[in-house]
């Protein structure tokens, strides 16, 4: 067919489609409209996030109840302690999940850098000449072109890979201690705001009787209503102290059960020792916690990874500096004057460092490798202020409470035997008893208050080491 004749066809054709009626082209142009408006849209982001919040809290509430239902009992454990918060809280944060999925990409990763360095071999064939195949001498040449890595270049590739792992795999341990430690000061406060609850009590109780006793002097004309109005008042002041500490409870123990992943109305009981009575806790050297956060912070991993990365593209940039081989290829070329099998070839290209000697990659590697050596320095410097920083608060926070165990509880525990005797030999009257009784459970509310200032200052120390605080063994450690 010539080439006028197919432009011709070609005519015809469009002139036949021109003729035929446009309704099956609408229709089709219709219902590609209707297909486009009715394929699902692509939520956005929020939209997402939403979606994704109603799908758990939904799977949560029927994993619930199935659990509920198979069992004939709540889901929910009756008691918890601490170890076990931890351990459930791991399972149930997603944060961690996150790191962990983040940690074992980055596995993957090594071995995938240091493959991309070595590019699959190319098969090339040379063209074949219709003139030499028509004279029946073809030449036909087939080869396979490799082009090799430089030196150190998937070394280079692989250390950046693996200081991607240290990176994640201490993002990792970071989130899993910061948790446990924000779950064990949970723990530790409600059980801390219960034993102050039962304190406040015990104050407004002995309130309430020394209002008693002032109504009762009223009476027999031995007081006076001003002696009564100030009782009264200082017991409805003493049930409303209450209210705060009650409050906070509350919300700690919500916070608590559902980092755990329990219901937040759960009857379930914290079992711990009583914090208040409890040692404290036997704190490492200060080099020995900075040694450890150190080993443990995300943030020293990550620029002793950047420092890494940095010297691993300096040495790389150094090689370029060197001729090398461009590419190398085997092949074997097919002729009538071929003698077989002497049609192998050999070809090799090297790149020639003439025009760009690549000094430039090499002053901005260097230079990037002391910026990130004073990031590193930089680094370890701040992470050893916030340890000691923290390091003297939990001291100084467990040196007030030792001083008010050494002081102020001989003294409340001698205040009661005196008061005692002193009731029995009718030394006192009940109204003066009573007042220090009070000031007795005032003294262990402040107590517990030091003791909470201590146990905060211990988990704020807790998430900057990123490690146990304690210098016992690890054997040791629970």
């Amino acid at each position: 067919m010539k080439i006028a004749d197919f432009f011709a066809m070609l005519r015809r054709l469009s002139a036949r489609a021109a003729a035929r009626p446009a309704a099956p082209v609408l229709s089709s142009v219709a219902c590609l409209s209707l297909l486009a408006c009715a394929a699902p849209a692509q939520l956005e982001g929020p939209e997402r996030a939403v979606a994704l919040y109603r799908e758990a809290r939904a799977a949560k509430a029927e994993a619930r109840a199935r659990a509920g239902l198979a069992a004939g009992r709540s889901a929910a454990p009756r008691e918890l302690s601490v170890d076990e918060a931890v351990a459930m809280a791991r399972e149930q944060s997603g944060t961690v999940a996150a790191m962990r999925a983040r940690e074992a990409t980055a596995r993957a990763q090594v071995d995938a850098a240091s493959a991309a360095t070595y590019r699959n071999p190319e098969v090339r064939i040379s063209q074949l000449r219709l003139d030499q195949a028509l004279d029946r001498e073809p030449r036909l040449a087939a080869g396979v072109r490799i082009r090799p890595p430089r030196p150190g270049e998937a070394g280079a590739a692989a250390d950046v890979a693996r200081a991607d792992v240290d990176v994640a795999r201490a993002e990792t341990r970071t989130a899993e201690l910061e948790l446990e430690a924000e779950v064990r000061w949970l723990f530790d406060e409600v059980l801390l705001l219960d034993a102050e609850l039962e304190a406040l009590e015990a104050v407004a109780a002995t309130r309430r009787r020394l209002a008693d006793q002032e109504r009762a002097r009223v009476a027999v004309s031995q007081g006076t209503a001003v002696d009564e109005a100030m009782a009264a008042l200082s017991a409805a002041v003493a049930e409303e102290d209450g209210a705060e500490p009650r409050a906070r409870r509350e919300v700690a123990r919500a916070a608590l059960l559902e980092r755990v992943g329990l219901d937040p109305a759960a009857p379930v009981r914290l079992v711990g020792d009583p914090v208040a009575t409890a040692p404290l806790v036997a704190l490492a050297s200060e080099e020995a916690l900075i040694e450890a956060a150190l080993r443990n912070r995300p943030e020293v991993a990550l620029a002793a990874a950047e420092l890494d990365a940095a010297g691993a593209e300096g040495a790389l940039a150094r090689t370029l500096r060197w001729p090398w081989l461009s590419f190398i290829e085997f092949g074997y070329e097919f002729s009538p004057a071929t003698r077989d099998p002497l049609g192998w070839t050999l070809e090799a290209g090297i790149e020639l460092p003439l025009f760009d000697t690549h000094a430039s990659e090499v002053a901005a590697a260097d230079a990037g490798a002391i910026a990130a050596q004073r990031t590193f320095a930089a680094e370890v410097q701040r992470v050893a202020r916030e340890v000691r920083d923290r390091l003297r608060e939990a001291r100084a926070a467990g040196a007030l409470v030792e001083e008010f165990r050494a002081r102020a509880l001989p003294a409340v525990e001698r205040a009661g035997v005196e008061v005692a005797r002193a009731l029995e030999s009718r030394q006192i009257d009940g109204v003066r008893a009573l007042g220090l009784e009070e000031r007795r459970a005032a003294a262990r509310v402040k107590l517990l208050k030091l003791v909470r200032e201590y146990r905060t200052a211990l988990a704020e120390l807790r998430i900057v080491v990123g490690g146990p605080l304690d210098a016992r063994a690890p054997a040791d450690r629970r």
